[in-house]
């Protein structure tokens, strides 16, 4: 995806400081949800771009992949945050997080399985939360999240599943690819901020670009 009508210079360092604020708030709460293990965090690309042109960048738009959102607002700001993970390593990661009896015993896939879904809601909670909290420390704004909520949808349908449950009306958001390694286990996904109409440009006013 060639971002550069997108973005400006300024705007793009700037989202890599927002990058790199919300990998620490993260790493800091999953390292004491996930106690021993060794966790990173990276994202080594971050753009504006198309919403249509977002699921391309999640591979092969027939696979299925798991995505927790939420909405936060304030007065001035709507946006949705998502948290895209392939399927297969969303299923892992909730394996991680559930406590050791229970990760112990024979799982139903993630689809069917209300303990590892509540544990994806709420590492999404973590790294969406992150996000919101370093948005909130640059741009001086107060936001109320609503609940997590979990999707598990096709590559090329997880964005229309998000935007059914939400009111976001933009054609553009905010992607930030990530990478998370634990213990070892490379695991590559999505950050999006999906804004109200006009709140992108609020966002950047904010941000001082």
């Amino acid at each position: 995806m060639n971002t550069e009508q997108f973005i400006s210079e300024g705007q793009q360092d700037i989202l890599k400081e927002l990058a790199n604020i919300g990998i620490g708030n993260a790493v800091t709460a999953l390292s004491s949800m996930l106690e021993e293990q060794k966790i990173e965090m990276m994202v080594p690309e971050v753009m504006v771009a198309p919403l249509q042109d977002v699921p391309e960048s999640f591979g092969n738009p027939e696979s299925l992949v798991a995505a927790t959102f939420c909405e936060a607002e304030c007065p001035e700001v709507g946006l949705v945050l998502v948290f895209v993970l392939p399927y297969q390593a969303a299923q892992n990661m909730a394996k991680r997080i559930m406590p050791e009896n229970a990760a112990g015993k024979e799982q139903a896939s993630l689809k069917n399985d209300e303990m590892e879904q509540s544990a994806l809601m709420e590492l999404g909670n973590i790294i969406t939360g992150s996000y919101l909290n370093a948005l909130s420390l640059m741009t001086e704004l107060t936001f109320q999240a609503s609940p997590p909520k979990l999707g598990i949808d096709m590559a090329g349908a997880i964005l229309g599943t998000v935007i059914a449950e939400t009111k976001t009306v933009d054609d553009q958001l905010i992607l930030l690819k990530t990478e998370l390694n634990v213990e070892k286990e490379n695991i590559e996904g999505s950050i999006l901020i999906l804004p109200d109409s006009g709140s992108l440009q609020t966002l950047f006013e904010r941000l001082g670009t």
